[in-house]
């Protein structure tokens, strides 16, 4: 605002002039503009580190406790590196493999959240729970059946219309049927190398033989039925991180 004083013998006028709109500079603006653009930034991805620490530290522990339920049952014996704790049968290089495991799936299914949808699915801990006991009560299944000597085709049965059944139950989208289906075949391919090169177990009671390493064909429903728990973990974990990204911000 200005103030323009025209004098004049007899009178004084006073005008008062109003601008068009803010005053504002050109640098000011430029400064503006990439401060949001690095908030954006900063918060839009500050989730990956801790997130992904989150998950290679729940497969790290979580991981082994899980394995253990077929373990102990000798559906899979351990060799090199094998060691006991209790009734916990393992191998040294069973945590950091599960890390790894939890961690890229995890990772996996957060990115494709990002790129196919504008606002992704946001976790919560109930449905972690769930998912965590479906898949406690499916690898104990599996287990009590193979101890009590239930034929391999019966068992592959019973266990791929139950992991059907929690799939419908606990996620019922085409992506994370596609990305356990996938899962469900790639693991126990992965096993082989690990098996051959490296020695750190085998299946007894193989019921199929692939590049010269046995396998157990029903395994692939575990994998298959431990998807949507890494889903449902990693979403929940991704949450919690950004809800004290901001709660720090602040």
């Amino acid at each position: 605002m200005f103030v323009l004083a025209i004098s004049s013998p007899p009178t004084t006028l006073i005008r008062l002039s109003k601008s068009n709109g803010p005053n504002r500079s050109p640098v000011r603006k430029i400064l503006c503009v990439n401060q949001q653009r690095q908030s954006k930034t900063g918060t839009g991805k500050s989730w990956i580190l801790p997130t992904s620490l989150s998950l290679f530290g729940s497969g790290f522990v979580l991981g082994p406790l899980l394995d253990g339920l077929h373990s102990r049952v000798d559906l899979v014996v351990y060799q090199n590196g094998a060691f006991q704790i209790g009734p916990l049968h393992t191998n040294i290089w069973v945590p950091f493999l599960l890390g790894v495991f939890y961690c890229t799936v995890g990772l996996l299914q957060l990115l494709l959240d990002d790129k196919t949808s504008t606002k992704p699915p946001r976790g919560n801990l109930d449905k972690t729970v769930i998912s965590l006991l479906a898949l406690v009560l499916f690898l104990e299944l599996s287990a009590e059946m193979y101890k009590a000597g239930v034929s391999d085709n019966i068992e592959a049965y019973i266990l791929f219309a139950l992991a059907e059944f929690l799939w419908f139950s606990l996620d019922r989208t085409w992506l994370g049927f596609t990305i356990a289906s996938l899962l469900g075949i790639a693991c126990p391919l992965a096993e082989i190398p690990i098996m051959q090169f490296f020695h750190l177990w085998y299946y007894p009671e193989a019921n199929i033989e692939i590049f010269g390493q046995g396998l157990v064909t029903w395994t692939t429903t575990c994998y298959f039925v431990y998807t949507p728990f890494l889903i449902n973990l990693a979403r929940w974990l991704k949450t919690v991180a950004e809800t004290t990204n901001v709660n720090i911000t602040k």
